[in-house]
């Protein structure tokens, strides 16, 4: 289950610290020619430091693990302990609209399938009233006078309809079966591709919201499946509830008085099955985080990412009495539950033997008054057995259903969240192009511990910033971490808007075009570059069109990624993933080179693509390959007229550029080529001589070693 393959990102999850909700993030409206000057000023930056966001993990200084029970419940159980204190009352009123949600899930999802369970559920219980009629017929044959073989040979047509019905009953169950089995998985795969369609439509800043990525973690892990979970469980309720009135029902046709047994019979029943399913179920519950505990241990043996730094440091027989500590807890746990399940067995035996008994006292005395005959007795307590296996189905699916209905809802919320935060349809579509991109007036704030360019502090990442980038021109954006460089490559590659001010390409504000449209044509060579688990090739054209292979050749060779590949075991077809068969992982600076060569590729026309930004694009690599990739950029430029913005820390790299915009806690602080900032002094001339101090210390330890 796609929960026990996440189940070991909770170890870390469970502790996140708390946000906010991400703010609006609205345009203001345009003036007249398009793109002019916001109507009010953007807020004072709030200050550059601040508390701890209110729920946020503290240590408390204490040694050692803590106990499995102190741990946080993790994010695809959160609604186990409402399922756990919830009373069978409560469950009894929800189950109504439980199961109305999931037959509108099911007729959504597989009409044909969900009327086939229907209608073979029913059967199965008309057949099952049908084999008590038919058992209520053959005893009367049998018992209306001393058996003889007569008596039994005139019982014989009751016993043929007896087996049609045992037949009857056991295809319906069959063919009922099979239609859930194919309505399920249809159930499942529904949801999924709702909450695919969710997830990426939604806009990048939801992901920021930490209540926004427990929803999305929960829908993944268990929320898809339970929808298919609460489709089937409702069916086996409602199966359980057909099959005890089936039974009530034969009773009630033989005589009325015959109904208050079959309840009588039940009650024990009841009390045990309750009894023993929500003690498992609680044990169940109480155990799930020593068992992610289990797991996330067992996860570190295993897994490749792990294996050498476990065996380099000796943490296998660690790790093995880790998980033999949390497991001997489980095994304690389990073995105390078959001694309280026991003592249920043993409760419940006796009291179904005196209500057993007290049945049978029952039938004896009406026998005795004449009230009912033998036969119908004897088929008394037929339907008595039938009712009491069809209501252990019905207790322990009810609980399932309920659980099942929390999840559901919470997923139903996620869809609805994303709804609110997806860009709405028909915009107008982006620019063609550009002549200059103006940054104006704009301030942006992150959700409370969001902020990815390393600043936790509440206040703006970006804060009045104005800015131009003419077309054609390599643009460095410098500073220091948590100054906002990233935050504006970001709001300039259109995956966040504003709170205040505008980013207009010439004169279109660019809130006011179809998002994706404008992200089609923007090449993004990110820091964060996804290792997608494709072949060589594949992770270069997914950016772009495929089968130009001319244009593949210049995206590689721009980024020198031509010499990776020519050293892969099967050239751009090798399957760049260890996990699979015949995978290769390339090192990190052989990613870092195919990441550039896809931005390259998208961006080989400049006229479809006018913008390319590269963010810290050579972390990676070492002195000769950064500069040769670096020339490469500035020759993108000049070939296709496009305007590239670099990120980089490297400021040796930035001399190159045409314009060097220094930023400081979210402001732009100067601007100009390396020439002009260096003679101004500043910020800028500070970091540049920090860094080339340091490469001179360097250099002369290197000759007094020599």
């Amino acid at each position: 289950m796609r929960a026990h393959d996440a189940a070991e990102n909770d170890a870390e999850d469970a502790q996140d610290a708390g946000s906010g909700a991400p703010p609006d993030s609205p345009a203001g409206p345009a003036d007249a020619a398009g793109c002019g000057p916001p109507a009010e000023p953007p807020p004072e930056p709030g200050p550059a430091g601040g508390a701890p966001p209110p729920g946020a993990a503290q240590e408390d200084g204490r040694a050692g693990d803590p106990d499995p029970e102190e741990l946080a419940s993790s994010h695809y159980r959160v609604f186990q302990d409402r399922a756990r204190q919830a009373t069978w009352w409560a469950m009894a009123r929800r189950m109504p609209a439980l199961v109305g949600r999931a037959l509108v899930l099911g007729w959504r999802a597989g009409p044909g399938d969900l009327a086939a369970t229907a209608v073979f559920g029913l059967g199965m219980g008309a057949a099952t009233a049908w084999a008590l009629v038919a058992t209520n017929a053959v005893l009367e044959e049998v018992f209306a006078a001393v058996p003889t073989a007569d008596r039994v040979q005139a019982a014989l047509p009751s016993l043929a309809l007896l087996a049609a019905a045992l037949v009857a009953r056991g295809a319906c169950g069959a063919l009922a079966g099979r239609a859930q089995a194919r309505l399920e998985p249809r159930v499942v795969l529904a949801a999924e591709r709702r909450f695919n369609e969710a997830v990426t439509e939604v806009e990048v800043a939801a992901f920021d919201d930490s209540d926004f990525n427990d929803r999305v973690f929960r829908g993944y892990a268990t929320g898809c499946d339970q929808r298919g979970n609460l489709v089937r469980t409702s069916v086996d309720a409602l199966t359980g509830l057909l099959g005890i009135a089936a039974a009530a029902g034969v009773l009630g046709s033989m005589h009325p008085v015959l109904l208050p047994l079959i309840l009588v019979a039940m009650l024990p029943q009841w009390w045990g099955s309750a009894a023993a399913a929500r003690l498992r179920y609680r044990l169940t519950l109480r155990l799930t985080r020593v068992m992610r505990r289990k797991f996330m241990l067992q996860n570190l043996m295993i897994d490749r990412r792990t294996a050498a730094e476990l065996r380099s440091y000796t943490m296998g027989p660690r790790l093995r009495a880790e998980f033999d500590r949390f497991a001997d807890r489980e095994l304690e746990a389990r073995l105390r539950l078959a001694t309280r399940m026991a003592l249920i067995q043993v409760t419940g035996g006796a009291l179904g033997g005196i209500a057993t008994g007290v049945v049978f006292a029952a039938l004896g005395l009406l026998l005795v008054q004449g009230v009912i005959p033998l036969a119908a007795a004897g088929a008394a307590v037929v339907a008595v057995r039938v009712a009491q296996g069809a209501l252990g189905t019905v207790l322990v699916s009810v609980n399932q259903v309920y659980e099942a209905g929390l999840y559901v809802a919470d997923l139903e919320e996620l869809e609805e969240t994303a709804r609110a935060r997806t860009p709405r349809r028909g915009l107008a579509p982006a620019p063609q192009g550009f002549a200059r991109i103006r940054v104006q007036d704009v301030t942006f704030t992150y959700p409370r511990g969001a902020d990815d360019d390393g600043d936790d502090a509440p206040g703006p990442a970006l804060a009045g910033v104005d800015l131009e980038l003419p077309r054609g021109r390599t643009v460095a954006l410098v500073g220091e971490n948590g100054s906002g460089k990233s935050t504006l490559a970001k709001l300039l590659s259109g995956l966040y808007a504003p709170d205040t001010g505008r980013v207009c390409w010439d004169g279109t504000d660019l809130a006011r075009v179809d998002p994706e449209d404008l992200r089609a044509r923007i090449a993004v060579i990110a820091q964060d570059h996804t290792h997608w688990p494709m072949t060589a090739r594949q992770n270069v054209v997914m950016s772009g069109p495929e089968g130009e292979p001319e244009r593949l050749a210049r995206a590689a060779g721009a980024a020198h990624a031509d010499t990776v590949v020519a050293d892969l075991p099967r050239g751009w077809e090798t399957l760049l993933d260890k996990r699979f068969a015949r995978g290769h992982e390339p090192s990190g600076g052989q990613w870092q080179r195919l990441a550039a060569a896809r931005g390259f590729h998208r961006g080989d026309d400049g006229a479809a693509v006018p913008l390319l930004i590269a963010d810290e694009p050579t972390s990676a690599l070492d002195a000769r390959a950064e500069h040769r990739f670096f020339t490469s950029l500035h020759a993108h430029a000049g070939r296709t007229g496009a305007t590239v913005v670099l990120i980089t820390h490297r400021l040796a790299s930035v001399r190159m550029a045409d314009v060097i915009v220094v930023l400081e806690r979210g402001r732009v602080v100067a601007q100009g080529s390396h020439g002009e900032l260096m003679e101004r002094g500043g910020v800028y001339r500070e970091l540049w001589e920090l860094q080339a101090r340091a490469y001179r210390d360097d250099a002369a330890g290197a000759g007094r070693a020599g």
